[in-house]
């Protein structure tokens, strides 16, 4: 936490701020004198803002999510935090038994609405505000939530640039010569790579992890990590090789506890035995570069269906037809996708959700299929496996959502699909941070910090994607301080595999984990749904992974509730003791 004073306002930033002290005065003074405190969420980094002007207090939170506030009414005032778990157990003795079965659903079926139905929290009697909103506290009056006025102005790609390479130069050198150790990843994808190479250019010496996967398929990660460390004699590179005890599934309940289920639980052992050397090296800070992938791209094809709707006819057929050879489709089926979804507007798509929802034969494929890639939004897998009552309750907020006019930027765009999904990115983000704080090793994701964020928004979706080059705007920005051809790799390696042995080394615990669920016990969850895919997964056969992933993490999350004492959370509290 920092502090800073400019009478009559003090302002307390929470997270990482890494402005200077004169920064800080300056973007204070700024607020006051233009009455917008939406500048205080200028300054780089990552981080929530309390002002007090002597009068209101407001919270602000940052761009990605990565800080909300939680709040909740308390002896006829509010009470706020940067964690729900405090604030729940002043309401409810077993936490588990005080969850929000609505949001947890929500969480779980309908992962592309972040907050898709305003500050309900995973708890009851918490509120939840948002990433990018102002919380105003009046004395013996409720909290007040609003959006913050967006500061990103549309400019040219030039421009974007050199925002960019400001934003991320800053990010990553203020990081390095703010600790004494650091680490950093070095997956050998881009991100990452990025931030180690910006990492070490700026001084420091960073830790280098690369985790090596024994099951990976056309796994070039560590040849590509290698190439890269040998070209930055500051980094030290770490190459940590797994094996049978850091398969997914391994010790899930040896995660630290989290306010908010954390997909991060499926990976728990492979997460401590790849930050071994951060905490062996007593890391202060570990770079990691979570976020990229969401605020450099757009997120599956969406932008196709903006430029149909723009009427870019040669630019839609050229990335069409490109994408169309990577996903073995035929060109004409991608351009008709992106046509249909430039004429399905937000409310239609609220609709067709609600509409699956409702479905008593609701079936979801194992794995995204072309038309959801080309969708403003999707329901995971899990969601035919919910209970048809739970289901419902979520489709008629649905249908009650379609008839509202939004505000701000159209949400059915591809612009508008990134800004979920950074949001989306930033929660899990933060649930990651909780997991690898407790274990002794502090992570960042630079790119998801607000200048970023905002550098890389200040173009659309169709001017930061291509089929023609990964990430343009990112090699635009930085590319001629990387080594040669880092910024040319097209490939990912393939982690399925893994997470096939996974189920199978951990078959009797993830059986026993679905026998009883507690989801079931909420209502949420028919559990046969989730026993099959765990059956056809043991067998060999395609599963849905990714929707069986949520709901193994979210029940080793609700179980974790049910045993947690937090009976020495909070002491009795006296007006006498308040006068001393």
């Amino acid at each position: 936490m920092r502090t800073v004073t400019e009478y009559p306002v003090r302002a307390a930033f929470l997270g990482t701020c890494l402005a200077t002290d004169d920064e800080l005065h300056h973007a204070l003074r700024a607020a006051l004198s233009e009455s917008r405190l939406g500048v205080l969420q200028e300054l780089p980094g990552s981080y929530a803002v309390v002002a007090d002007d002597g009068h209101t207090v407001h919270v602000l939170t940052d761009r990605a999510g990565l800080h909300p506030v939680f709040h909740t009414r308390l002896g006829g005032g509010t009470l706020f935090a940067s964690n729900a778990l405090p604030l729940a157990a002043l309401h409810h003795r077993n936490l588990g038994e005080g969850t929000n079965p609505a949001a947890v659903a929500a969480g779980l079926f309908l992962p592309d609405l972040p907050d898709p139905f305003g500050p309900a929290s995973v708890f009851r009697g918490v509120e939840r505000t948002g990433p990018a909103h102002a919380l105003a506290l009046h004395p013996q009056r409720p909290a007040q939530a609003r959006c913050l006025t967006s500061t990103v102005r549309p400019t040219n790609t030039g421009e974007a640039r050199s925002l960019l390479r400001d934003a991320l130069l800053t990010a990553v050198d203020r990081r390095v010569h703010g600790v004494s150790n650091l680490s950093t990843d070095l997956s050998g994808g881009l991100d990452s790579s990025t931030l180690a190479v910006l990492a070490a250019q700026a001084g420091g010496v960073p830790v280098a992890v690369t985790y090596a996967d024994p099951y990976a398929i056309n796994d070039e990660d560590v040849h590509f990590a290698r190439s890269i460390a040998v070209t930055e004699p500051r980094l030290h590179h770490v190459v940590m090789t797994g094996d049978d005890a850091t398969l997914p599934f391994t010790a899930m309940d040896s995660t630290p506890v989290t306010d908010e289920p954390s997909l991060d639980t499926v990976i728990i052992a492979r997460t401590r035995h790849r930050l071994t050397p951060a905490l062996a090296h007593h890391s202060q800070c570990h770079l990691t570069g979570d976020g990229g992938d969401v605020v450099l791209t757009a997120p599956g094809l969406t932008y196709l269906g903006d430029l149909a709707r723009a009427r870019h006819r040669r630019a839609l057929r050229h990335e069409a037809s490109g994408w169309a050879r990577l996903r073995h489709h035929p060109a004409r089926q991608v351009r008709r996708a992106a046509h249909k979804l430039a004429r399905t507007s937000w409310p239609d798509t609220l609709r067709h959700l609600a509409d699956q929802l409702t479905n008593p034969h609701l079936t979801t494929p194992a794995r995204r299929t072309l038309a959801e890639h080309l969708a403003w939004a999707a329901l995971s897998p899990a969601a035919s496996w919910g209970t048809l009552r739970t289901r419902r309750g979520l489709a008629g907020r649905l249908y009650a959502a379609a008839v509202q006019v939004p505000n701000g930027v159209r949400p059915d765009s591809a612009d508008a699909v990134a800004q979920r999904a950074i949001r989306w990115h930033g929660a899990a983000t933060r649930g990651f941070s909780q997991i690898t704080r407790a274990l002794g090793t502090p992570v960042q994701a630079p790119f998801l910090d607000n200048q970023v964020i905002d550098a890389c928004l200040t173009v659309t979706a169709v001017e930061r994607t291509t089929v023609d080059q990964a990430k343009p705007l990112l090699a635009a920005a930085v590319g001629d301080l990387m080594p040669a051809g880092l910024l040319d790799r097209r490939t990912k390696s393939d982690y399925t595999a893994c997470e096939y042995h996974g189920l199978r080394a951990n078959a009797d615990t993830l059986r026993a984990l679905l026998a009883h669920p507690r989801l079931a016990d909420l209502d949420i969850l028919n559990p046969d749904g989730p026993r099959e895919a765990l059956r056809l997964g043991l067998a060999g056969a395609t599963a849905p992974l990714g929707g069986l992933g949520a709901v193994i993490a979210t029940e080793t999350w609700l179980r974790t509730l049910d045993s947690l004492d937090t009976t020495g959370w909070w002491e009795p509290h006296t007006p006498q003791e308040e006068q001393q």
